[in-house]
């Protein structure tokens, strides 16, 4: 629907990588704070290799948003 207003296809996929990088680096360190946290049950926490798999997806994420 977007690229009936859109002329440049390319600039609207840049677009949508720009934004999805700023996005998921803030999805997985809050996702990393909130299964974590002391409100969640300890049978529903994270463990060791889901955390590593988000911090690596942030800090990859993060990296991405400032290339």
């Amino acid at each position: 629907m977007i690229m009936l207003f859109v002329s440049d296809p390319v600039a609207l996929v840049i677009t949508i990588g720009v934004l999805g990088a700023s996005f998921l680096p803030f999805l997985a360190i809050t996702l990393l704070f909130l299964l974590n946290s002391k409100t969640i049950s300890k049978q529903w926490r994270s463990g060791k290799v889901s955390n590593a798999i988000l911090a690596v997806g942030a800090v990859l994420f993060l990296y991405l948003l400032v290339q």
